[in-house]
C-alpha cells in the first residue's frame, strides 16, 4: 500500500512539474449596450405621451355605481310610499277607535281605551357596496420614470406612448403553512395590471406595440398566526392597503416599461464582467508576452465605453488580438509540456473570442469559441458554454446597427 501511495504521489509532483496555473482574473469594464431595434439615427429626442386608460374604468365604475344608486333610491321610495300608505290605514283605524272611545266617555258609557297602533317595520335603505376607483397618475410622474437611454426628451424625435390600463381580477388567498403553535396563515393579493408601451419614429412609423404584465402578479402581505388576526387588521385597513398596493405595483411596472423600453430602444451603459486568463509565474518558461497581452486587454477594454461603435477601442483591440495570436503561433496541444500547450492554447482562444466581441467582429469570435468548445481542456470548455448565450445577445444588438 505504502509503494502505491508513493507511486502516485511521484506521479503528481511530475504532472505539476510540467502544469501551468492559470491565473482567472476578474475584469470589469463599462459599456454601452445597444438595442435590439435600431431608431433611425437622425433622431436624437424623444417624447412620452401617457394614455389614462383607467379612467375609463372609473368612469364606467361610477357610471354602475351611479345606477345602482338610482335603481336603490326608487325601489325604496315605492317601499316607504307603500308604507306610508300602510300607516295611514292604522292611523286612520286608530283615530276612528279614539273618536268613539271619547264620546262614550263624554256620553258616561263605560268603554275601554284602544290600545296603540302597531305599524309594520319601516324599509331600510339599501346598502349599495362602495366602489373602489383608481388614483389618478400624474403625466409628469409617468414622464420621469420612463426614460429612453442615449436620447434627450424633446419634440421631434421618437413618441413613447405609455397606456396604463386598469388593475383588475383583486384578489386576497390565503394559505395556511405549519401546524401547532408554529401555524401561519399567509397572505397574498393576486393582480393583473396591464401596462402598453408604444414606440414610434417619424421615418419608420409604429416600431413596437406591446401590452406588458396582462397575467396574473402577486403582492406580499404579511402573515398571522391566526386567520381572525387578518379578518380584524382587514376591517380598519383593507381600504388603504389597496390604495398602497396600487401605487407601488404601478412603480413596480414603470420601472419593468422603462427597462423594456431601454432593452428594445435605448443605449444603456452597463457593466461588463467576464474572466480573462493569463499565467501564474512558472519556474520553466518564462511568461512575460502572456502577461503583457493580458496587461494591453485590460487597457483596451477601457476605452469600450468611449463610443457606441466601439471605434476608439478598435486599434487598441486589434494591436492586443495581434499579440496573442503571435503566442499562440507556439501553440502545440499535443505535448502538454510545452511552453503554449493545450491548456494555454485554449485559455488564448477564449481571451480572443471576447476580443473580437468587442470589436464587433462575431464571426472570429464565433471561431475561437468553438475552438476552446473542442479543446478537451474542461476549464475553457465551460467557460465557453458560459459565454455563448451572452455572445449571441451581443450579436443580435450588434448587426441590428452595424451590420
Amino acid at each position: 500500500m505504502k509503494k502505491i501511495t508513493i507511486l502516485l504521489l511521484a506521479f503528481m509532483t511530475i504532472g505539476s512539474t510540467f502544469s501551468q496555473n492559470i491565473d482567472d482574473n476578474k475584469v470589469n469594464f463599462p459599456y454601452i449596450q445597444l438595442p435590439y431595434k435600431r431608431i433611425n439615427p437622425v433622431f436624437t429626442t424623444y417624447e412620452v405621451r401617457v394614455n389614462h386608460s383607467y379612467k375609463n374604468a372609473n368612469n364606467d365604475s361610477l357610471t354602475v355605481y351611479n345606477a345602482r344608486k338610482e335603481a336603490a333610491q326608487k325601489a325604496y321610495d315605492v317601499q316607504y310610499n307603500t308604507w306610508l300608505e300602510q300607516k295611514k290605514v292604522i292611523d286612520r283605524t286608530y283615530l276612528n277607535q279614539m273618536a268613539q272611545y271619547e264620546k262614550n266617555v263624554n256620553s258616561g258609557v263605560a268603554a275601554t281605551i284602544p290600545t296603540n297602533p302597531v305599524y309594520p317595520p319601516a324599509p331600510v335603505y339599501p346598502t349599495i357596496e362602495k366602489i373602489r376607483l383608481h388614483s389618478e397618475l400624474n403625466d409628469t410622474d409617468i414622464s420621469n420614470a420612463v426614460v429612453l437611454q442615449g436620447y434627450e426628451k424633446g419634440l421631434g424625435g421618437s413618441i413613447v406612448t405609455v397606456d396604463i390600463h386598469p388593475i383588475r381580477s383583486v384578489k386576497i388567498i390565503e394559505t395556511k403553512t405549519g401546524s401547532g403553535a408554529s401555524t401561519k396563515y399567509e397572505y397574498k393579493c393576486q393582480y393583473i395590471l396591464p401596462v402598453e408601451l408604444i414606440v414610434e419614429s417619424p421615418t419608420d412609423g409604429q416600431m413596437y406595440k406591446k401590452i406588458l404584465f396582462d397575467n396574473i402578479q402577486n403582492y406580499t402581505m404579511k402573515s398571522y398566526p391566526s386567520k381572525y388576526e387578518y379578518m380584524v387588521w382587514a376591517m380598519d385597513n383593507l381600504e388603504k392597503f389597496y390604495n398602497d398596493m396600487e401605487r407601488d405595483v404601478r412603480k413596480s411596472a414603470l420601472n419593468e416599461v422603462n427597462s423594456i423600453l431601454n432593452n428594445q430602444f435605448g443605449f444603456v451603459k452597463m457593466t461588463r464582467g467576464t474572466e480573462i486568463y493569463s499565467v501564474k509565474k512558472y519556474k520553466d518558461y518564462e511568461y512575460s508576452d502572456v502577461i503583457t497581452a493580458y496587461t494591453l486587454t485590460t487597457q483596451a477594454f477601457t476605452n469600450v465605453a468611449k463610443d457606441r461603435n466601439r471605434a476608439t477601442a478598435s486599434p487598441k483591440i486589434d494591436e492586443v488580438i495581434a499579440k496573442w495570436k503571435g503566442i499562440l503561433q507556439e501553440s502545440n496541444t499535443i505535448d502538454e509540456k510545452a511552453r503554449v500547450n493545450d491548456k494555454i492554447t485554449a485559455m488564448i482562444q477564449c481571451n480572443l473570442a471576447e476580443l473580437y466581441v468587442w470589436k464587433g467582429d462575431f464571426d472570429q469570435a464565433e471561431i475561437y469559441m468553438n475552438l476552446a468548445l473542442n479543446s478537451g481542456v474542461m476549464k475553457f470548455r465551460n467557460h465557453a458554454e458560459r459565454m455563448q448565450a451572452y455572445y449571441n445577445d451581443q450579436r443580435v444588438r450588434w448587426e441590428a446597427h452595424y451590420n
